[in-house]
């Protein structure tokens, strides 16, 4: 399988340095969506589950899940290079607790001899770059690699009415604002916060997306998924999954 990233443009070094450093100006509540993203597992903190990180990128989800897991293992893939080329020294201490592989989920072929199966699968606003006939299939995909009882989250934006989008858009910017000045002590003006959108505007060439949350929900349920529902959700941010029922 090719090891290349057809997704966004994340092969981009400076785009991906960029949203390395910025990030956090572009996703409101970013920081709570990651915590909310591990609060939702339902096995004890001592476990030593194994976890799938689809679009890891930079490894953020993969240390929030290993600090709040210390006896995890996470398998972080990837489809990005220069992401990898992040993630590899951000989690080096964790040692053989995190495999890493490049994989562009893009390609039906992405779970080839994984290390499976695993407790959990998650993402963190990365599917969405995916077109929904490989999202709807991707649903599949997961649901095969997870043990029973297994759990498949995705946090990642989603489409509304495109009535409140020009609503959310402003109201997303003073929630970042609001937030980082908690969390660091830093005052961001509204102008860097909208700078930082501009910069990670999609590549020429490259159509969105991003897809309503209700059908997503359904190609969960076509999977097999059970217990499917929305688990938290501030504008067109959500998280949402179900739990693999075999067994």
């Amino acid at each position: 399988m090719g090891q290349t990233d057809t997704l966004y443009g994340w092969d981009d070094q400076k785009r991906v340095d960029y949203f390395v450093t910025r990030g956090e100006l572009l996703i409101p509540k970013r920081y709570e969506q990651l915590s909310s993203l591990i609060d939702f597992f339902p096995w004890p903190t001592d476990q030593p589950i194994r976890v799938l990180d689809l679009g890891a990128g930079y490894g953020a989800v993969t240390e929030t899940i290993l600090e709040r897991y210390p006896q995890a293992s996470v398998v972080w893939l990837d489809g990005s290079p220069a992401m990898h080329g992040h993630a590899e020294p951000r989690l080096a201490r964790y040692g053989q607790q995190v495999c890493m592989f490049l994989r562009d989920l893009a390609d039906p072929a992405w779970s080839a001899e994984l290390p499976g199966p695993f407790h959990a699968a998650v993402s963190a606003i990365a599917l969405h770059h995916l077109t929904d006939q490989r999202k709807r299939a991707l649903c599949a995909e997961v649901y095969e690699l997870l043990l029973p009882g297994g759990m498949f989250l995705n946090n990642d934006v989603v489409s509304g009415a495109p009535d409140m989008r020009e609503h959310f858009t402003p109201l997303s910017d003073r929630v970042i604002r609001h937030h980082l000045r908690e969390r660091t002590g830093v005052e961001h003006s509204l102008e860097e916060i909208r700078q930082a959108r501009t910069a990670m505007q999609r590549p020429k060439g490259q159509s969105s997306h991003i897809a309503p949350l209700e059908p997503q929900l359904e190609w969960w349920r076509e999977a097999g998924f059970q217990m499917v529902d929305c688990y938290w959700k501030f504008l067109n941010f959500a998280i949402f999954g179900g739990m693999n029922g075999a067994g």
